[in-house]
């Protein structure tokens, strides 16, 4: 299994979909760079999360739709698909469900070293002093768990503190997941003014 790099762009965007909707379970995918070693032994560079759903995880039509954009996306911005997040509704669960292993199955077939990610609502905090997710890779027919130490960020333990601080600002106030852009258009699923914010931060 190759190791998994996250930036700071894609575990904030991931918390602050999870924040803005606590009451809900909600979902997405990771995007990562496009060049990287073709065998296994070489790292995925997870740089940015798309915040899908919060309504309704399961409904197929609107997932293909939401799909078919951020493939386009990818090819417009030299990225692949890498992985799936989601947060489950109670605060005591974070294990996956039939939804987290289908969509996270579908983008495995595509791509060999996908990673599947669940919140862990228990450890989100706005000192972000912990990871508050738990990372599994497929093997030997099974998605399993990664060791919490085998993860790394692109920014070290500033990632945490870029966190922080957009949570602290309620960032999560003004993300888009593809449900707020199905109800207005204008809605900009990639959040590129949040991206913008986080490298301010990163500064």
């Amino acid at each position: 299994m190759a190791d998994i790099v996250i930036d700071v762009r894609a575990y904030s965007k991931m918390l602050l979909h999870a924040m803005k909707y606590p009451q809900h379970s909600v979902n997405g995918i990771f995007l990562a760079e496009k060049k990287r070693s073709k065998d296994h032994g070489g790292s995925v560079n997870i740089i940015d999360s798309i915040p899908l759903f919060h309504l309704s995880l399961s409904l197929t039509p609107m997932l293909e739709v939401a799909m078919m954009q951020v493939d386009q996306y990818c090819k417009d911005h030299s990225l692949i698909i890498a992985g799936y997040y989601q947060a489950n509704e109670h605060i005591k669960d974070s294990y996956p469900d039939f939804i987290a292993y289908r969509i996270a199955d579908k983008v495995y077939e595509n791509f060999p070293d996908a990673c599947l990610v669940m919140v862990d609502n228990q450890k989100m905090s706005l000192d972000c002093d912990d990871l508050a997710f738990h990372l599994y890779q497929f093997s030997d027919n099974k998605w399993r768990l990664k060791d919490k130490n085998s993860i790394h960020f692109e920014q070290g333990q500033g990632a945490l503190s870029v966190t922080s601080a957009m949570l602290r600002s309620k960032a999560h106030r003004r993300l888009c997941d593809f449900d707020n852009h199905l109800d207005d258009t204008a809605c900009d699923w990639s959040n590129a003014h949040l991206n913008a914010e986080i490298e301010r931060c990163c500064l």
